[in-house]
């Protein structure tokens, strides 16, 4: 895996983002670019190719595109096809490709923030990528250089939110040697599990603990009892849903996220974010598109 490692002390320079959506048949341009484009696909499967090194992109699955090389979609999609999109520029010279050992080390790193931006990957189901995503969109819909200048950390915020997630998901779990390895295991295991339906004594039984004991070593390591844990990482999710997928009803969505009951969903929902799941949704609506 390859890795961008890029200063983080200044924000980059945002362009401009997008929604595409397609019905069917779309064949990303052959182009060589001076900036950087970020893609995130959400609906339908996208086949590109930058340089010699070819990719399929299925939702959930992000891309990034480097400036000076050539890309081009490699085959039509087949049906409905959305992926967000952006491109921007890096306020660094000194930016380059690094092997995943280096990125790790720069991680860890605490001198300077850095942007360590996976080539490509795959977004948890509770990740804020999309989220940030969409409250850019709304931003690019603005109007004026104050606009612009929001994007540019808006755009920022997003890369070092997909810089942390990756890292903490896929090394820091298991490195951090305060939280002992079946205890990241499990808060691993809660994150890819959130839809279901589960108690705390038979989360026990399966990781080998006793109930009380559990219990109280979850609490210490992450700050939550199991419960909150569990639900947090659901309401995560869900906000990702309502804004990706606004054809979704609000009882869909609590379905789709392991809570059955839609009223107790809304007070986790208003509990945990301060405002509705209706308006959260309302307060993201409006967002640039483009539809070929």
């Amino acid at each position: 895996m390859l890795y961008l490692i890029s200063d983080a002390s200044q924000p980059v320079s945002f362009l401009s983002a997008g929604n595409l959506t397609n019905e069917d048949q779309f064949l990303h341009p052959k182009r060589i670019m001076d900036s950087y484009e970020f893609i995130s696909v959400t609906r339908g499967t996208l086949h590109m190719q930058s340089g010699s090194r070819s990719y399929r992109l299925t939702p959930g699955r992000f891309l990034l595109l480097f400036p000076g090389e050539c890309h081009f979609g490699t085959r039509p999609s087949q049906g409905e096809l959305s992926f967000y999109w952006s491109h921007f520029y890096l306020n660094d010279t000194y930016a380059g490709m690094h092997g995943g050992q280096e990125a790790s080390a720069c991680f860890h790193d605490s001198s300077r923030p850095r942007y360590i931006l996976p080539e490509t990957g795959v977004l948890s189901a509770n990740s804020r990528v999309n989220v940030l995503f969409v409250q850019l969109l709304d931003l690019a819909k603005r109007l004026g250089s104050f606009s612009r200048m929001q994007c540019s950390y808006a755009q920022s915020t997003l890369l070092l939110e997909l810089t942390n997630e990756y890292f903490f998901r896929h090394h820091l779990q298991q490195q951090d040697e305060k939280i002992p390895t079946g205890i990241a295991d499990l808060m691993e295991w809660l994150q890819l599990n959130y839809d279901t339906s589960v108690s705390v004594a038979g989360i026990a039984e399966k990781f080998g603990y006793h109930p009380s004991y559990l219990t109280s070593l979850f609490k210490r390591c992450s700050g939550y009892t199991i419960t909150e844990y569990l639900n947090r990482q659901r309401i995560r999710v869900a906000k990702n849903l309502l804004v990706s997928t606004p054809r979704l009803t609000l009882s869909e969505v609590s379905e789709q996220v392991g809570i059955g009951d839609e009223k107790y969903f809304m007070r986790l929902f208003k509990r945990y974010e301060g405002i509705t799941a209706t308006a959260y949704r309302e307060a993201f609506a409006r967002k640039k598109k483009n539809r070929i």
